[in-house]
């Protein structure tokens, strides 16, 4: 299982370098899709992004969940691959499916998190997120940052002690 989750962590991590090299630090990691379609590079990587880690890691989070908490990770990792399904929330429909994805994925994890016993990893990283952002602009970004960096940690909090 640490493979899917290094698999997933690597494929993210990677997409989030190029995106940001390729542009810049974005508004939103979403709005990485629209940016590199207007600098003529692949966007569909925006969608593949979002949905191949997200399919990788949901059996490593249903396996370090108990019974009655692994109906979050997979609303967190299915409200993902919902983002990735609809990169077009700048367009009337994909936009009620990729915001309602985005805050079933947000809010299960977070969720997940703090009652996991893990409530003070988002609690540091909204805190870092929120620094940075009031030097560097573009909150939306580092708050996702700050959601990804809390989840994957926790996740590997919990591998390790299983």
């Amino acid at each position: 299982m640490i493979y899917l989750y290094l698999l997933s962590l690597i494929l993210l991590t990677i997409y989030i370098m190029y995106a940001v090299r390729m542009c810049g630090v974005p508004w939103s990691l979403s709005d990485t899709y629209y940016q590199l379609k207007k600098r003529n590079r692949p966007a569909w990587l925006f969608q593949m992004a979002m949905i191949i880690p997200a399919m990788l890691l949901m059996p490593v989070w249903l396996e370090c969940s108990s019974g009655n908490l692994q109906f979050l990770a997979f609303l967190s990792c299915g409200g993902l691959m919902f983002v990735g399904s609809a990169p077009l929330f700048k367009e009337e429909f994909q936009s009620k499916v990729h915001y309602t994805g985005t805050a079933i994925s947000g809010l299960a994890a977070i969720l997940w998190l703090c009652l996991s016993g893990l409530w003070w990893l988002p609690l540091i990283t909204v805190n870092a997120a929120v620094g940075i952002a009031i030097f560097k602009s573009r909150w939306m970004f580092w708050l996702e940052m700050a959601a990804f960096v809390s989840t994957y940690i926790g996740l590997l909090i919990r591998i390790i002690q299983k």
